[in-house]
């Protein structure tokens, strides 16, 4: 299976769908975690909050939750708005898999189920409700685990 190399929400399940050889993977961790740096200082968030979001767990305090929603910014997969960009997403997607068709497939089908879904207007807690979604959508389609 391949191998999960940016851990927040849609990224998540989009390299955990598609990642190949192709990707630098050195480079796009670093890229990650230059960018949760960032939005750690921005949002004011703590070591525990990184931490549970490279484990996927749920947020557990708002800082967290703020975390996710400025890196999903970062990656331009939320807009100003709070909503998700799912033309972003696939084109991560593409990225990430190559173009490679049955991984395609099935990350049309996760950002589909998720692009929808009603989300509040706070973007923090939307973020929380998208990484939910995706998490939900890669158990449904075998990707139970993901690694670093």
């Amino acid at each position: 299976m391949a191998k999960c190399i940016i851990t927040v929400s849609v990224l998540c399940v989009l390299a955990a769908v598609a990642v190949r050889g192709e990707v630098d993977k050195k480079a796009a961790m670093a890229d990650f975690v230059a960018k949760s740096d960032s939005c750690k200082a921005e949002v004011g968030a703590k070591e525990a909050d990184v931490a549970e979001m490279m484990a996927k767990k749920p947020a557990s305090s708002t800082e967290g939750k703020c975390l996710r929603s400025c890196v999903m910014k970062m990656y331009e997969v939320m807009d100003s708005q709070g909503k998700f960009v799912s033309s972003v997403a696939l084109q991560h997607a593409e990225t990430y898999s190559d173009g490679a068709a049955d991984q395609m497939k099935m990350a049309q089908e996760i950002i589909d189920a998720c692009s929808g879904i009603a989300v509040p207007s706070d973007h923090c807690e939307a973020a929380e409700e998208y990484g939910k979604c995706f998490m939900e959508q890669a158990k449904a389609h075998g990707l139970s685990e993901f690694k670093m």
